[in-house]
């Protein structure tokens, strides 16, 4: 494996994904059980946005520092997944390379990248998968 590698030699494919649907608690019990921090979601097998922990803990600091919810069900009650994901989120197919997904992640913005092939969601890379791969981009 090089840095001229496709991504699907790295790329997480049993990806934990979420729904529009999903509300807070049952997000905040994914993020926990599976130990991940960013979760694609998908309408179908179409990836739509993706959501962090980061992003959910953004929407619980503002209720919570507000008085604004102080449970799980109040959270619930408020949380819209449209609110607090990323549409349309940068993604990578899994023919690019793993310099790429190095180079995009590198630039900081992000911190995972959904892998798409032809309109469909088939894993994730994260900056860990880099990290574990280090080696190869050298």
């Amino acid at each position: 494996m090089n840095k001229n590698s496709p991504i699907s030699g790295i790329m997480t494919k049993q990806v934990i994904v979420a729904h529009l649907d999903n509300k807070f608690s049952q997000l905040m019990e994914f993020f926990n059980t599976w130990q991940i921090q960013h979760m694609p979601i998908t309408l179908g097998d179409q990836l739509i946005g993706i959501v962090s922990i980061n992003d959910m803990l953004a929407f619980s600091y503002h209720r919570l520092s507000t008085g604004r919810a102080v449970s799980y069900a109040e959270m619930d009650a408020e949380f819209d997944m449209k609110q607090v994901m990323t549409q349309n989120p940068t993604s990578v197919s899994p023919d690019d390379t793993i310099e790429e997904a190095f180079r995009i992640l590198g630039e900081g913005k992000f911190q995972s990248l959904p892998v798409v092939d032809n309109g469909k969601l088939v894993g994730i890379v994260t900056n860990k998968d880099l990290v574990k791969n280090y080696r190869a981009l050298l």
